[in-house]
């Protein structure tokens, strides 16, 4: 509001000035022609009547206006002034409209009153200058000291013009995704433009981090401050040390990702280091909707010492190849493949990740599935591929094939309601598998020339290699089965019994002979066609009791205890006698030892089993439940079913066909989570019969020897929780502090401090998680200490030291081996518009630590890292893994 004077004369000039306002106003539209192309946009007060001319200037001010005819038609208006048409919505302190030339202009009230600033609103965009010259009709502008938001950034310039919708020109401008008051960062260029207010084009700039200037200029660039989610670009890098074989310093993930279309994608880092090692990684993906998608990656790597000339010197390749298949063919039939092929140290010397480094084998598999559309049948087509690390060996299972019939029930009745016949619950099963494998496991495992792909292609080669000739062996196996689900009709017992039969085909078979000059078996192997045959049957009883009590014990209520226990008989005969033929009797020594083997045990199915048996199978299910009952002081009453052990299972088995050793060991298992948030697994395994002098179990009971039931042979027992706290951010606390010295108040003299106690201590509501998991294991071993295995560790740690420094870690600890697993810790921090990470794994031989510095805003991260998450495909800036 202004003086008194220029007040009184504001209202008084308002007022004559508004009517003469309107009055030529209404003189000028009735003098000018509909169809005159020269007519002006109409300018009225607001108002609320519906008839309002579509590019109507409407205008409002709190104070006051004054209209001058001398030199045009020019109205200033004062005190939060607005003026609103359709090209934009401009508020100022004080604002003067052109009339005559369409345009406004408006200044802040005062230059220290930046609540008066000019800002000029059009759709969602808004500019704030401290003053702005703006023609509503050819909707263009100008601007001093103006700010303007882009997209996530903000953009300052201390001249602005805009020539059109589309185009705006700056000069002496400065872009930052910080807030203007805090500009951490920033790039200044003398000249900068802004086309459809989504792309930023610059020349001559410089980037200033806290307002000191790089000494690289670009001479031009571009900032997309809208971001497109099928942009290419640069990754982001991190800076890494890595104390691993003296690689030193590098950069990590240096490349570029490439978006080809909407269905793939491809991404080209590299891992470089001052000792000259290098890592090259491509990713490249693909996906199509509904139909398939999956990725194939690539990875090569040379790490080498410092210098050639360094003793000790080495150079290592290693080579990784991945591909990653899923497509659905048709809703009844779908293709799958995860092919992960390496050298031997690729992960160890590339990841960082402490599993993969850990890891000694690499898995391979490819499947097909089809599902007849009314289920009457299922086909199914695998090959597995293993390869282990440790020992040099590489196992191919497959090509596989399994087929199975639907089970029917040939005798069951269509009548309902009737209780069924025996003989309706009789129903048949079949199906058939096809197998094969390839076993490569070389004797000098090591130092092996013959590669795996050698001796899958070249018996002689494989031979030589593995001094083994079953180079590659395949089977044939059918089942047919019997089975019938409730034999006696029965409302407490199941009962149930079935038949299995098997059959075998197989291209080969061995025979073995003595060599008495050798003094060793020989096996030759025979081609042609063989097949077995054997069969077993099995007879079942189960049931379930309920054991009740209602007995207390503190908010515990109620006891039920379920037991579940089932017998099962199964019979086989023996299929080594003489009459089946699948066995034959081979001396062992000069002293005519024998001992029988079978002519199928080289083969892919081992075929039909030795011995009898006749074997009565004991196991018992236990679950304990309770009721937790609270009562509160008003006398409600909240009850909770609680399990106090989920599952207690002992199981054991005897064999009367057996000429020693008839019982088999005691295999127990618990798993409870009657603790809240903790979940407690445990197992052992119990052998009831006595050991010789070299360890070997003999068939002499340890009851009757030794006094007690069995020996335990292995316990282990794991046990896992995790906790979460904070409500989302660190809260503080003002202490209470103690008043100012008074002389006069003598009470500071006395032995009791009076404000002892009120200054409590900041409590720390950070959001933090931690996982923990505990495993111990104990193994018997004779006349020896038993093996044990403890270890502790602690995963997913993570919590804020202040509001922007965040702390994650993951430890271990082996209570045997007294020592620290290998650990990583990690600390973020936020930096307003920058994210500062940092990675170090102190322990072990991986130690290394790595520094990123990442600007938060998507908009700059596009200039380094433009890997948005697209509508159909998943993409990541870290390396890819295989």
């Amino acid at each position: 509001m202004r003086d008194g004077p220029v007040t009184y004369i504001g209202r008084y000039v308002f007022s004559i000035g508004l009517i003469c306002f309107f009055t030529a106003s209404a003189l000028s539209a009735q003098q000018t022609s509909p169809d005159s192309t020269n007519s002006r946009p109409q300018v009225t007060p607001p108002s609320n009547d519906r008839t309002t001319p579509p590019d109507a200037v409407e205008f409002q001010s709190n104070d006051s206006l004054i209209v001058d005819f001398r030199t045009g038609r020019t109205a200033t208006l004062f005190g939060s002034s607005k003026v609103t048409h359709p090209s934009g919505t401009l508020t100022s302190g004080e604002i003067e409209m052109d009339l005559e030339l369409n345009t406004v202009e408006a200044t802040a009230s005062a230059p220290e009153d930046t609540l008066s600033m000019p800002v000029l609103t059009r759709d969602s965009d808004e500019i704030r200058s401290n003053r702005i010259l703006f023609n509503y009709k050819t909707k263009k502008g100008k601007f001093e000291a103006a700010r303007v938001e882009v997209g996530e950034g903000h953009l300052i310039g201390s001249k602005v013009k805009n020539v059109s919708e589309t185009e705006v020109f700056i000069e002496d401008g400065i872009y930052s995704t910080c807030p203007p008051d805090y500009l951490y960062y920033y790039i200044k260029a003398k000249k900068m433009k802004v086309v459809d207010q989504d792309e930023i084009f610059f020349t001559n700039a410089r980037l200033y981090i806290l307002d000191i200037p790089y000494p690289l200029v670009f001479p031009f660039g571009y900032v997309p401050s809208g971001i497109d989610q099928k942009q290419s670009g640069l990754l982001t890098p991190t800076y890494i040390f890595d104390a691993q074989a003296s690689r030193g310093i590098g950069l990590n993930n240096v490349g570029w990702f490439q978006y080809v279309s909407d269905y793939f994608t491809t991404l080209v880092s590299a891992d470089i280091y001052t000792s000259g090692t290098f890592a090259v990684q491509n990713r490249n993906q693909y996906r199509k909707t509904d139909k398939y998608n999956g990725s194939i990656n690539l990875g090569y790597s040379r790490d080498q010492g410092l210098e050639s000339t360094d003793p000790g010197f080495t150079r290592q390749i290693n080579k990784s190849l991945g591909i990653q298949h899923s497509q659905t063919i048709s809703p009844y039939a779908s293709l799958s493949a995860n092919i992960n092929l390496r050298t031997q140290d690729y992960y160890r010397q590339n990841s960082l990740d402490i599993e993969e480094r850990a890891n000694a084998t690499s898995n391979s598999k490819a499947s097909y599935t089809y599902k007849h559309p009314e289920g009457l049948f299922n086909l199914g087509t695998s090959a597995q591929l293993v390869q282990n690390f440790s020992n040099n060996s590489t196992s191919l299972t497959g090509p596989n094939a399994n087929f199975s019939l639907k089970t029917f029930s040939p005798f069951k009745g269509s009548a309902s309601g009737n209780e069924p016949k025996w003989y309706e619950n009789i129903s048949i099963r079949y199906n058939n598998s096809l197998k094969s494998d390839f076993d490569y496991q070389p004797i000098d495992a090591d130092s092996a020339e013959t590669t795996f792909l050698d001796a899958l292609f070249d018996p002689s080669a494989y031979q030589e290699a593995t001094g083994d000739n079953d180079h590659f062996r395949f089977g044939f196996q059918q089942t047919a089965a019997l089975s019938i689900g409730q034999l006696f009709p029965s409302q407490f017992i199941n009962s149930s019994a079935s038949i299995n039969v098997n059959e075998y085909w197989y291209p080969t078979s061995i025979r073995q002979t003595f060599n008495a000059d050798s003094n060793r078996i020989e096996t030759e192997k025979i081609n042609g066609f063989e097949a077995a045959r054997d069969f077993s049957t099995s007879f079942s009883l189960s049931t379930t009791i309920y054991g009740l009590s209602n007995r207390k014990i503190g908010s515990m209520e109620g006891f039920r205890h379920t037991f579940q226990p089932r017998l099962s008989l199964s019979y086989r005969p023996d299929f080594s006698e003489e009459q089946f033929g699948y066995y034959r009797t081979v001396q062992t020594d000069t002293l005519g030892n024998t001992r029988q083997y079978s002519i199928f045990q080289n083969e892919v199915f081992s075929g039909p089993g030795s011995g009898e048996q006749r074997t009565l199978s004991v196991n018992i299910q236990n679950i304990f439940e309770t009721k937790i009952v609270k009562r509160d002081t008003t006398g409600e009453v909240t009850e909770k079913n609680l399990k106090l052990i989920d599952n207690l299972s002992l199981s054991s088995s005897y064999n009367f066909a057996a000429d020693s050793l008839n019982l088999s060991q005691l295999t127990t298992s618990f798993r409870s989570s009657a603790i809240d948030g903790i979940s407690i697994v445990a197992g052992a395994r119990f052998s009831f019969y006595q050991r010789n002098e070299s360890g070997g179990t003999i068939d002499r009971l340890l009851i009757k020897e030794e006094g007690r039931l069995a020996q335990i042979e292995n316990f282990n027992i794991s046990a896992s929780t995790s906790f979460r706290g904070g409500n989302g951010r660190l809260n503080t606390f003002t202490p209470i502090y103690r008043r100012t010295y008074d002389p006069f108040n003598q009470g500071i003299f006395s032995t009791i401090d009076p404000g002892f106690g009120y200054e409590p201590v900041a409590p720390l509501n950070s959001p933090w998680s931690l996982t923990l998991r505990f495993r111990y294991d104990w193994t018997y071993r004779f006349n020896q200490s038993p093996r044990k295995n403890a270890t502790i560790n602690a995963s997913n740690i993570s919590f804020n030291l202040t509001p922007k420094w965040r702390f994650s870690t993951s430890l271990g600890y082996d209570f045997i081996e007294e020592k620290l697993t290998p650990t990583q810790f990690a600390l973020n921090r936020n930096l307003e518009c920058w994210d500062l990470s940092f990675r170090i794994s102190p322990f072990g031989e991986n130690q290394f630590y790595l520094f990123r510095l990442t600007v938060n805003s998507s908009q700059i991260q596009t200039l380094f890292q433009k890997l948005p998450v697209l509508k159909n495909l998943e993409r990541g800036s870290d390396r890819p893994r295989n």
